[in-house]
């Protein structure tokens, strides 16, 4: 007698359970989500934190070879402090390539024998992960910077890490306005503080070809712990823009520090369109990175009281000031 074969008894999903499934999937990878953007960032912000360490043994090692702190930038060849620690940093064949002389380099209008260097070279230890400022070619952004740009089309790289040239405002210890160079001020640059480690070259043209060393550690008699060297400029100003310039172009006769800033207005804080007075600031959540003068490195926060963050960028005020 012939088999009758059974019905075959499997089925597919019904479309109720396929909705269901797609859900829970979708809430699965909702939830997956964040987390996985809080470990990105942490290893983002952990990197940025380690250039900054290497930018900061990078000047002591600067401070070592010269006998002082690099100066924000040198007035006679406009360079900034970040191609004077090059060698510091394994850029020995980059520096090489530079022209020293006076006179080499004008960063405003992107001419001068060192314009290409300038243009071709993005280094790692200068930007930070987090940022989402520069191209996928960590060039700068160009806004308001048509001046700047090599041949009229190439952005030059930019960099993420600033020297603190110093607070402007009141000094809570003694109730006395910081020192402060006004050159720059009523034409809208802002001027420069006198009281940081990024001091402004001001000495009459110097000569030589090499950089011109300022600010020693025995002069910082507010400690180096307690006192801030070069912070995080990462974030987008959502008033004026933040103003991104060649990392190589430093002190000109505009006048402005391209590579550094004074410290007037909070972390991260929109609106000011003064030059020298841009905040620093990240797309770390809550604050941003600072190296100090002791080589260490300290995330400080927005909310941090005004009077203790204009102390911390004072070398040598009398506040006593920690954070």
């Amino acid at each position: 007698m012939m088999a009758i074969p059974l019905p075959d008894r499997r089925r597919a999903f019904t479309l109720i359970e396929l909705l269901v499934v797609i859900a829970i999937i979708a809430i699965l990878i909702g939830l997956l989500l964040p987390a996985v953007q809080k470990v990105r960032e942490a290893a983002a912000r952990s990197k940025c934190q380690n250039n900054l360490k290497q930018l900061g043994l990078a000047v002591h090692q600067f401070h070592d070879a010269y006998n002082g702190f690099p100066k924000a930038g040198k007035l006679t060849s406009e360079l900034s402090w970040h191609v004077f620690i090059l060698p510091f940093i394994e850029q020995n064949n980059l520096y090489n390539q530079f022209d020293l002389s006076p006179g080499s380099f004008d960063g405003a209008s992107g001419t001068g024998p060192n314009k290409n260097v300038y243009a071709q070279y993005a280094i790692p230890t200068f930007l930070c992960p987090s940022s989402n400022v520069t191209t996928m070619d960590m060039k700068g952004p160009t806004a308001g910077d048509a001046p700047e740009l090599i041949n009229g089309t190439i952005a030059p790289y930019t960099t993420h890490y600033y020297g603190v040239i110093g607070p402007v405002g009141t000094n809570p210890a003694t109730a006395q306005a910081y020192p402060f160079d006004n050159a720059g001020a009523s034409a809208g640059f802002g001027g420069f503080s006198k009281a940081g480690i990024f001091m402004r070259d001001t000495v009459t043209p110097n000569p030589n070809k090499g950089p011109d060393p300022g600010v020693r550690i025995t002069d910082v008699t507010d400690g180096t712990s307690n006192t801030l060297l070069i912070g995080e400029m990462s974030w987008v100003n959502p008033v004026t823009g933040t103003r991104y310039r060649s990392w190589v172009r430093g002190c000109d006769a505009t006048p402005i520090c391209a590579g550094a800033r004074n410290v007037v207005n909070a972390i991260n804080a929109p609106g000011t369109g003064t030059y020298m007075d841009m905040a620093f600031g990240s797309m770390h959540p809550n604050g941003a990175n600072f190296g100090m003068g002791d080589g260490t490195v300290r995330f400080i926060d927005n909310n941090i009281a005004l009077s203790i963050y204009l102390s911390l960028a004072s070398y040598n005020g009398g506040e006593v000031a920690s954070y």
